[in-house]
């Protein structure tokens, strides 16, 4: 990703603030502009005039969620080169630094992607798709929270009614419970719908469906952070990033036993272990394994993760394979 301009941005709700630096990592410009269309135009514009060839320069910015996704789309239309990097790997990367405002963190990010310009690739935003579909599965993770506070408080209140009168508090947080029960049910539909469009012209939810474990929201979540299955290239990858794959932590003559990262994504990673309960309630094959390893000695957080791996190996089979997730205990009782 040889360029001859590194320009990093630092996002915020209202503002960007960008630093433009040369092939030799010296600075030469920097600037602010508002975090709208019309803005982030000007800010491109302005590149222009210091005779900033588009196609010679690359744009780094941090993943912020909603923040920047109308700056990658900008950047796409103009055909500029981007790459979204995640702020703790930024973080970690540069040594210990003092200091922080967001032209500082502007800098930074410039410095970053010139530094580490050939391990970096371009990125690409999802389809409108899957961008859809990962705004009803955080609205749904959201009214799940809220229903869980709602049952929460009502067991606090029926304790508390022992002493005090809350009942005519508890029929109210009872009718907002069954509100959001049934606004849950419509949104698990509407999930489903969009699943099966995607399916239409992918196939993937079905094959992710055939596996044992995983459920509509689950491979909703893996189509998203997936982006359709193009941003990992094996189960492994998709494993780290989860924070379920092992590794080996050894210093001298001391080696302590494999152990999963703490850099994780918390969300999948919480998502796939509630896949591990129902997979090994309903597959005899990962059930045997759990009880194997657990009669073993082994820790059973240790061998959910083991479980998880898995899964992940049977979700990148059936993707790379174009066909449904066989049950050999089924065709050898068959058989």
């Amino acid at each position: 990703m040889e360029a001859s301009y590194y320009i990093g941005i630092d996002i915020s709700k209202q503002r960007l603030d960008w630093q433009v630096n040369d092939s030799q990592n010296n600075s030469r410009k920097n600037g602010q502009a508002a975090n709208t269309p019309k803005g982030i135009h000007k800010m491109i514009g302005r590149w222009k005039r210091g005779n900033i060839r588009l196609h010679e320069l690359i744009v780094c910015f941090e993943h912020t969620g909603p923040y920047g996704l109308l700056l990658a789309t900008i950047l796409e239309e103009s055909g500029i080169c981007y790459v979204v990097v995640s702020a703790v790997q930024v973080q970690l990367s540069l040594g210990i630094r003092r200091g922080k405002s967001d032209p500082i963190d502007a800098r930074r990010l410039a410095e970053y992607l010139w530094r580490f310009q050939d391990r970096l690739s371009p990125s690409r935003l999802p389809s409108k798709m899957l961008l859809e579909l990962r705004g009803w599965l955080l609205w749904r993770e959201k009214l799940v929270k809220m229903r869980t506070a709602l049952i929460n408080g009502i067991k606090a209140n029926t304790l508390t009614s022992q002493v005090a009168d809350l009942t005519e508090i508890n029929e109210q947080m009872q009718l907002q419970h069954d509100g959001l029960t049934k606004q849950l049910k419509l949104v698990d539909r509407t999930i489903k719908s969009l699943l099966h469009k995607y399916n239409t012209t992918e196939g993937q939810y079905d094959l992710l469906a055939s596996i044992p474990g995983i459920g509509p929201v689950i491979a909703g979540w893996l189509l998203v952070y997936t982006e359709g299955f193009t941003r990992f290239d094996n189960a492994r990858q998709l494993a780290c990033f989860a924070g379920s794959a092992p590794f080996p932590k050894q210093s001298g003559q001391k080696k302590s036993p494999d152990r999963v990262s703490r850099w994780r994504c918390q969300r999948l990673k919480s998502l796939l272990l509630n896949g591990v309960h129902s997979a090994i309630q309903y597959d005899p094959e990962l059930r045997a394994y759990y009880e194997r390893k657990c009669g073993e000695g082994k820790h059973p957080q240790s061998v959910r993760n083991a479980v998880i791996c898995k899964l992940l190996y049977r979700v990148f089979a059936v993707i790379n394979r174009g066909t449904p997730y066989v049950k050999i205990h089924q065709h050898e009782a068959i058989t």
